[in-house]
């Protein structure tokens, strides 16, 4: 029952790997008696946090709480809905009130103590609090207490799929390939080696900011009426409904449309290839680790100025435990908890250790390709991923929540004798010799910040510069991807 969304997807590669995450603390456990019989929680914001996320979050939640009856209540507004726990032999009553308006409805109320959590597909701007201050909102916090880690929480993630019909043969398409197809450059699908079929091209409304933010990471202007002036050409008329654009293109050989992942459909998510001819697929693993490069971020924040009720806290707490998000992984969405990668995952990445992305103009050295090969030499790959602030050795704050569970991964019995590899590694851009240093330096401060600050005992390092290459550095949209601190996992000998 999907109906206008106002995703505004923070894209990962555009608006930098830098997203803030508040610090995932270890799960809080939820006592019955700490809670009050009536539980309370209210949310307003964005609709793809508030629609089928929340439902299994707060479903989830419901079970979690020993109540046995959950319903789903809507009223005459389709944005607007409850979910109601019960059991019948307790006092005890959940209800999670949901106004998933779109991100721009969401601020003010909760600053005025009306709701709880402001939820949002993209960080907090200035310009967000600017306006709620010329609407006269009492109170409105600084950005930078916005972002802190004790107002803004990271979710989940929403990987943006671009969508073709399940019958196409097309195996991967290019950034470029994507935008000549909407310029008009690219009619008939028999140009990139697919069937003689004219090429059906789908847009969202404008009013969705999931178009805005399609104009532009793929097509390369940011101004949505210019880009879509772009775009006269187009047959299709503009759709309101994620579900009429997904439907489209099932229905339609040419169609060609972009989507939240989690409401494709029976449309085909194409993997993103670039112009090192490698190609990546919008997978779960590869969603966790960054390395599909369209992927936003789903975030709740908080107002920094006012504590949390009990009952939203335990909330909270509830969406970072390994239970909340298990429920968005359900829900569609990317989660959070730490994974494994599939079997053939470790496999491909040797084939490619000396292959810097670069189209061939960096040489990876084989001292660097030799450590790569022993360090991972029987190991699992974690989805766990260590970035940084741009230009030093300091976590962005995604990373600062991830070393937090990594380590609770690692304190669990099945883990006990497994050995943690950090292998840091840097673009093929620049000096090779400085991009080397400085991935080994980022391993070691992913170390020093495990052992000293979190106790692991057994955690090993190397910097590898540019080899095992997980994206083309050619490509400016997924160069940053490479800069990377890796985990895996090695069984002690």
């Amino acid at each position: 029952m999907h109906r206008v969304s106002k995703l505004a997807v923070g894209l990962t590669v555009l608006f930098g790997l830098g997203g803030t995450a508040a610090m995932a603390q270890a799960p809080a456990q939820l006592h019955a008696p700490a809670l009050p019989d009536d539980i309370q929680i209210r949310m307003a914001g964005d609709g793809d946090v508030g629609g089928r996320l929340t439902r299994e979050v707060a479903t989830a939640w419901a079970a979690k709480l020993g109540l046995t009856s959950v319903r789903v209540d809507s009223g005459a507004d389709p944005d607007e809905y409850e979910v109601i726990g019960t059991r019948p032999e307790s006092k005890r009553r959940m209800r999670v009130t949901v106004s998933a308006k779109g991100m721009g409805t969401g601020l003010d109320p909760m600053l005025r103590g009306q709701t709880d959590f402001w939820m949002g597909v993209r960080r907090a701007r200035e310009a967000d609090l600017e306006a709620a201050r010329k609407r006269n909102v009492p109170n409105v916090p600084s950005l930078q207490q916005m972002l802190a880690p004790t107002a803004e929480n990271l979710i989940g993630l929403d990987p943006v799929a671009i969508l073709v019909n399940a019958r196409n043969p097309v195996k991967t398409l290019t950034y470029q390939q994507i935008k000549d197809m909407y310029a008009g450059k690219i009619t008939n699908w028999s140009q990139l080696g697919g069937a003689n079929i004219p090429v059906g091209l789908y847009v969202l409304d404008p009013v969705n900011a999931l178009t805005g933010s399609f104009c532009d990471s793929v097509i390369g202007v940011s101004d949505v009426p210019h880009c879509l002036d772009t775009m006269a050409h187009l047959a299709a008329p503009r759709l309101p409904l994620f579900d009429d654009m997904a439907d489209a293109i099932a229905s339609n050989p040419g169609g060609l449309g972009y989507l939240s992942l989690a409401e494709r459909k029976n449309a085909r998510a194409v993997p993103l290839g670039n112009e090192c001819g490698t190609a990546i697929e919008a997978s779960s693993f590869r969603v966790k680790t960054d390395e599909y490069p369209l992927v936003g971020r789903l975030y709740l924040y908080t107002n920094p100025t006012r504590p949390l009720s009990p009952a939203a806290q335990a909330y909270l707490d509830f969406i970072l435990s390994n239970e909340g998000q298990a429920a968005i992984a359900k829900s569609g969405y990317g989660d959070l908890a730490p994974g494994k990668a599939p079997e053939s995952y470790g496999a491909d990445r040797l084939d490619h250790v000396r292959d810097g992305q670069d189209g061939g103009h960096v040489r990876v050295r084989q001292t660097d390709a030799r450590a790569f090969e022993e360090a991972v030499d029987g190991a699992d790959r974690l989805s766990v991923t260590f970035r940084f602030q741009a230009g030093t050795n300091d976590l962005d704050a995604r990373g600062e929540a991830d070393t937090n569970r990594l380590v609770q991964l690692m304190q669990q019995p099945a883990y006990a004798n497994q050995q943690v590899v950090l292998v840091g590694y840097s673009s093929a851009n620049g000096n090779y010799d400085e991009g080397r240093t400085l991935s080994r330096e980022r391993a070691e401060a992913v170390r020093k910040r495990l052992v000293t600050e979190s106790g692991l005992k057994d955690v090993v390092t190397l910097g590898v510069g540019p080899a095992a290459a997980v994206a083309c550095n050619l490509d400016p949209n997924t160069a940053p991807l490479n800069q990377r601190v890796e985990v895996w996992l090695r069984a002690r000998s």
